[in-house]
């Protein structure tokens, strides 16, 4: 793996070499990092030495991040020799570029991101792999309508981009149009047309096989992970019996074999596959090496040893605290660039674990990325009303992949510098895969989530085969990730949040957010961190996992019910639900208190949701009820809350919103007293480089305007004003402004309408160290010690 940053037709190359060597840097931990950025024959190479791919002439330029598996096949079969200059597999696009022009990438298998310079014919061309499997983003920049920029995270692109896209999977983009065309172009594409071919169990188990091997090409050491659920433990499976094979072909041949010379052009010599699917590897430990992690105690931790120890693994166990997890969430979504909710639980722990790994000297690993989407594996999945609909669903999760696990599985692993390949994702596997009768994937009672997978495997029809898992893994629950580290994970984020996040701050979501409000306390903490790293330009490039047919929204696979009595005794059931007409609960512990909550989401209408809450204290006799609305469309946000036994009293509050304008109000209303308690109103417009907003709250008595503009990617500036009708004609004023110096510091001021001025300056030394300097003055008592001079250091690990 590899980091990109890419620029084409940037109007001033020499003067902005520094800052593309400053914005590479951010993607420094993916591996060497390529830059590209060109105006005719300008080049910019990294200072680390690993230059661009180019052609004999020099004239074609590549910068690549990926692997391609079939690059043997490639050199052997090209119509015109070529003669390459090095033996990486990625140079191989160079040639196909040269004789198929914008086809190239179709006859490309592996998983990859590439910018390519042709300087005869100025033009630069990008593409990404069918389904997403490595990150890759596209930005532009208001103040050069003119240049484009690419780059393997969104960290690289905002500092100079006001628009970023996730480059889409299976497209390539070319300079000499300014657009982008979908290259892949499979049978399965058209979620609306639903496949007839039959079942055959053989294919299905040999294309996952193959995918396997042509996934083991490595010159690196390279393990698995193993969560021990069925899709980790079959690619750790056939892993190991590819392992175990090519050992004793290296055994038998060891002093016996033939030296003879090898054309590198043609592939011979070099590690992938060749033209009878055998693989060609090296193979550093005399043992496959294996990986789990959880909390202790976790279920995946305890079912990924029992696989370990059957497949004869060289397992390796990983234990982590809650405190780990929560400590490391900040660099997650750093690292991941999403606020996603189901996707930063998940990538937690592989982020942890895939630190571990690298420090053992593994830089590639095997992961089972991808099969819960193709087989409708996901517990939801349970609840489709036929196989039209179950097969639409696992063509649109396909499809999303590249913002959900693809991304997950790419960047809490290149964190460290770790890459992890996914052979579920292999093109031929797809088209096996998905081509298959939905019926033949749906759930009942006869057949649980994944059935035709697990039946692939299953060799207990045959005594003389050699079993590839045990049947109780084989024949194991799906656990979401997050679930099998250890149920108390996702216990502790959803506390966590809850001491992070007030009633009142879900109440007012911040105005830049627009109609993308978090419905948990969790995704608005997940939020607050995400824009602490990000600008409100990247959050278009994230996508929130929701599942379908069901009315839970949280995306964990548990069902909980819990509350807390007025004394602190914990009241809590937990269960999962198995989907075979019982649901098991984990604890109840109850003591003088009962709360009862009833939850109707989409019932009454879609985007409502209402719940009841029922309370009785024994002690004091007292009592409590409440009905609560939520009712969600993508432009309008409403909420009424009633207390059906004090007062009655309601507060209702809503929000509308179309192409930037926002309006929203709240009141209070106590049907005892017949009379308003309170209200307030507020409008607005977001844009991608600027936010105003009035409000008026207190019963409409106090008044305040504001404004913030990001006037390019170095300056921000904000203003506000507030006037309270009822204290006097006085307006209080504030403005302030912050300068970003250069990707690692910035300064930043303000001064208010009392003369009292304030100045700060940030600055990151080195990789988890920023210092912070600021002083605040009072201008119009400089001859008093009223003023604060102060310095700070944050170290992060």
């Amino acid at each position: 793996m590899c980091g990109i940053f890419a620029c084409h037709s940037h109007p001033d190359v020499a003067k902005f070499k520094p800052t593309a060597l400053k914005l590479a840097k951010a993607v420094r931990h993916r591996g060497p990092d390529w830059i590209l950025c060109h105006e005719r024959l300008s080049i910019v190479g990294v200072e680390s030495g690993a230059q661009p791919l180019t052609n004999a002439d020099e004239t074609i330029v590549l910068a690549v991040n990926g692997e391609i598996y079939n690059h043997r096949l490639i050199r052997k079969h090209l119509k015109h020799p070529y003669h390459f200059k090095t033996t990486s597999d990625c140079e191989v696009i160079i040639p196909l570029y040269m004789e198929y022009g914008l086809d190239a990438p179709k006859y490309l298998d592996g998983m990859f991101s590439f910018v390519l310079y042709d300087k005869k014919l100025n033009r630069t061309i990008a593409a990404r792999d069918p389904i997403g499997i490595t990150t890759f983003y596209q930005g532009w920049s208001s103040s050069q309508p003119d240049s484009v920029y690419f780059a393997s995270e969104l960290k690289c692109l905002h500092p100079v981009c006001d628009k970023i896209e996730s480059f889409p999977p299976g497209h390539i983009y070319d300079s000499s149009t300014g657009e982008r065309t979908r290259y892949f172009q499979p049978s399965w594409w058209d979620e609306k047309r639903t496949p007839q071919t039959p079942l055959d169990l053989k294919v299905l188990r040999e294309t996952l096989e193959k995918s396997v091997r042509k996934r083991l090409m490595a010159e690196v050491p390279y393990g698995v992970l193993l969560s021990g659920g069925l899709d980790s433990s079959l690619v750790a499976s056939i892993a190991q019996r590819e392992t175990l094979r090519l050992k004793a072909l290296a055994e038998a041949a060891n002093g016996g074999a033939e030296v003879k010379e090898e054309d590198l052009d043609k592939g011979e010599g070099l590690v992938g596959i060749d033209d009878d699917n055998n693989i060609s590897t090296m193979t550093f430990l005399p043992q496959l090496n294996s990986f789990s992690i959880g909390l202790p105690g976790s279920p995946d931790n305890e079912a990924a040893l029992k696989v370990a120890k059957f497949l004869g693994t060289k397992h390796h166990v990983m234990t982590f605290t809650i405190e780990d997890g929560l400590n490391a969430l900040s660099d997650v979504i750093y690292h991941l660039e999403t606020y996603d909710v189901t996707t930063i639980r998940a990538s937690t722990p592989m982020y942890l674990l895939s630190r571990k790994i690298k420090a053992m000297g593994i830089k590639m690993v095997l992961s089972g990325e991808g099969s819960d989407e193709i087989f409708g594996g996901y517990l939801y999945f349970h609840g489709a009303p036929n196989k039209e609909e179950f097969h639409e669903e696992c063509v649109k999760r396909v499809k999303n992949l590249h913002l959900a696990d693809c991304l997950r599985a790419n960047k809490s692993t290149s964190a460290w510098g770790l890459e992890a390949r996914v052979p579920f994702l292999d093109k031929e596997f797809l088209e096996v895969a998905m081509n298959i009768d939905p019926k033949e994937k749906m759930i009942n009672k006869e057949r649980m989530e994944k059935y035709i997978l697990r039946k692939a495997f299953d060799t207990s029809d045959d005594p003389s085969a050699q079993p590839y898992l045990p049947d109780n893994i084989l024949w194991r629950q799906k656990e979401q990730f997050s679930d099998g580290v250890g149920y108390g994970w996702i216990d502790a984020l959803k506390d966590n949040a809850n001491l992070h996040v007030t009633d009142e701050m879900m109440a007012n979501p911040k105005p830049e957010w627009g109609t993308d409000i978090p419905d948990t306390k969790e995704a608005y903490w997940y939020r607050m961190m995400f824009d602490e790293h990000f600008p409100p330009s990247c959050a278009s490039t994230v996508m929130r996992w929701t599942p379908k047919w069901v009315k839970q929204t949280d995306p964990t696979g548990t069902i909980e019910v819990k509350s807390n009595t007025p004394n602190n005794v914990a009241f809590k059931v937990t269960g999962k639900s198995s989907h075979e007409k019982a649901t098991s609960g984990a604890s109840w512990n109850t003591a003088n208190a009962l709360e009862t909550k009833v939850e109707m989401a989409d019932n009454l209408a879609k985007g409502l949701k209402a719940e009841t809450i029922f309370s009785f204290l024994p002690a004091s006799n007292a009592r409590g009820a409440k009905f609560n609305l939520h009712f969600k469309q993508p432009n309008f946000h409403g909420r009424a809350f009633f207390d059906l036994l004090k007062g009655p009293t309601a507060n209702i509050d809503a929000i509308v919103g179309h192409e930037g304008f926002l309006a929203g109000a709240s009141a209070g209303y106590d049907v005892q007293k017949a009379a308003l308690t309170g209200y307030s109103a507020a409008v607005g417009y977001h844009a991608p480089t600027y936010v105003a907003a009035i409000t008026a709250t207190d019963n409409l008595s106090v008044f305040s305007a504001s404004y913030y503009h990001k006037v390019n990617s170095q300056v921000e500036a904000g203003s506000k004003a507030t006037w309270n009708s009822k204290s006097g004609n006085t307006v209080g004023l504030e403005v302030a402004a912050k300068y970003r110096l250069d990707p690692v510091s910035f300064v930043k001021g303000k001064i208010n309408d009392r003369g009292v001025a304030a100045v700060a300056y940030n600055v990151l030394l080195r990789e988890g160290v920023t210092l912070g300097v600021g002083a605040s003055f009072d201008t119009q008592k400089l001859d008093q010690a009223t003023h604060k001079v102060g310095t700070s250091f944050t170290f992060e690990s």
